[in-house]
């Protein structure tokens, strides 16, 4: 059983190893107890029949015994019939022996018996026969008087077989009944463990914010617990976004008293100082503009492990659209309904997110979105019908390591974050123009060995 490690298959083996050897000892006591009953009730019937021997038994002044068969069970008178008796009376070295007719010239082989004991014994008879005998041994006249008679136990032993065969077949039967209402009893006794692994199906995809509680007692302190985890979890989360956001907010103000600053205290001829400080607020205006839409884009994001496209794209589109409610901007999104990516939600969340932002920013009017699962790996196009990105900069985006300034204006916001992410995959990032007419990212994830 050590090298088991299904619950299941321990219940059964237990259960089918405990029912098996119940069966056998039960098979083993009732044979068992049917030969010993066989046993008394033919040893009390031959003590009978010794009985009335005795009674038909005589001694003459010579000591002579002799037995009037007249009144002998007529069986004892039929050769090999199966019911003998054999009487023998000892006086030192002389034996006088009496035999039933049915035994012909064949001699009852019994052991010494001491004068007044009683002993029940197998011993072989004539033709191969299986005999149960009853031994009497009793004092006569200063002689020893003993009193064979055997039954042939083979039509008991026939009859015995048969019941044992018919009891095995039932047993058996049973057996199987019970085994099946025992495998159906344990598959019922773990589907609640089939009910929690479909929640935390449920979980990763994003569909339920936490472990349904309606589990056995058994289970009821393992789910409050990964529940509680999945609270702290989640409010550490979300107290880290507020506070990335509450940052961001509080820095803008700060940003543009420099930037009424810049514009009045410094001298109009102080060009070069101006630009640079201009520069320098816009970046970190920008910076902080990425951040408040993260964190906008983060809140719609479903919790859990696994991404799922058509929630998670319909939510990220909707917050986009709501950011940009001055754009009529279409958005075709192309996969498979059921469409499931084997990656982190918030990473796939981080890649479109920053990837939908651009498309946004700079599309007239349409963004296509494609996702393709293909062998061994999963392929993400993000095009849209914007300016594009002419032939320098489309090198110097398609180069590994290069990370582009995210306060220059164009697809080069938060392009450094999907990068990272993409690596952190094993995955390729390719830049090219679209059909639309601007510019397509297109991204090649592996399928992970382990899902």
């Amino acid at each position: 059983m050590k090298g088991v490690r299904s619950i299941k298959a321990k219940l059964l083996l237990t259960l089918a190893a405990s029912l098996v050897l119940m069966f056998l000892l039960l098979w083993w006591v009732v044979s068992g107890a049917l030969q010993e009953l066989t046993a008394r009730y033919l040893e009390q019937r031959i003590e009978l029949e010794i009985s009335s021997i005795l009674a038909e038994l005589s001694l003459d002044d010579s000591d002579s015994i002799s037995l009037d068969t007249r009144h002998v069970d007529a069986l004892f008178h039929f050769s090999f019939s199966g019911y003998y008796y054999q009487i023998s009376l000892q006086n030192g070295e002389q034996r006088q022996l009496l035999r039933s007719r049915s035994l012909g010239e064949f001699v009852l082989q019994v052991p010494e018996v001491v004068v007044g004991n009683h002993q029940r014994l197998i011993i072989p008879g004539p033709k191969g026969q299986k005999l149960l005998a009853v031994l009497q041994a009793m004092p006569l006249r200063e002689q020893s008087l003993i009193i064979t008679v055997a039954e042939d136990l083979t039509p008991f032993e026939k009859n015995r077989q048969k019941f044992q065969w018919i009891y095995s077949l039932l047993s058996l039967g049973l057996l199987g009944v019970l085994l099946l209402a025992h495998y159906w009893a344990v598959l019922q006794a773990i589907s609640p463990i089939k009910k929690i692994h479909q929640n935390v199906l449920q979980l990763e995809l994003g569909q339920v914010s936490k472990l349904s509680t309606d589990v056995p007692p058994e289970m009821e302190k393992i789910v409050d617990q990964i529940n509680r985890l999945l609270l702290r979890t989640e409010q550490r989360l979300i107290r880290s976004r507020s506070t990335i956001a509450n940052l961001a907010h509080a820095l803008k103000n700060p940003l543009a008293t420099l930037s009424q600053m810049l514009r009045h205290s410094l001298p109009q001829q102080d060009t070069v100082l101006r630009a640079e400080l201009e520069e320098r607020l816009a970046a970190l205006h920008e910076l902080i503009e990425r951040e408040l839409r993260r964190a906008r884009l983060a809140d719609h994001a479903l919790s859990g492990t696994l991404f799922c496209p058509k929630q998670s794209l319909g939510d990220l589109v909707r917050a986009l659209k709501n950011i940009n409610f001055q754009k009529n901007i279409e958005v075709e999104l192309d996969f498979s309904p059921g469409m499931l990516l084997p990656f982190d939600q918030e990473d796939m969340t981080e890649i479109f997110g920053n990837l939908l932002d651009n498309a946004f920013k700079w599309a007239h009017g349409r963004i296509g979105v494609t996702l393709e699962e293909q062998e061994q790996q999963f392929t993400i196009r993000v095009e849209d019908d914007g300016p594009g990105v002419d032939a320098e900069e489309m090198v110097r985006l398609s180069e590994r390591g290069v990370r582009i300034d995210e306060s220059r204006p164009g697809h080069g916001l938060g392009l450094a974050v999907v990068r990272e992410t993409v690596q952190h995959y094993g995955g390729t990032l390719h830049f090219s123009r679209s059909a639309l007419g601007g510019l397509q990212v297109e991204i090649s994830l592996p399928m992970p060995s382990v899902l």
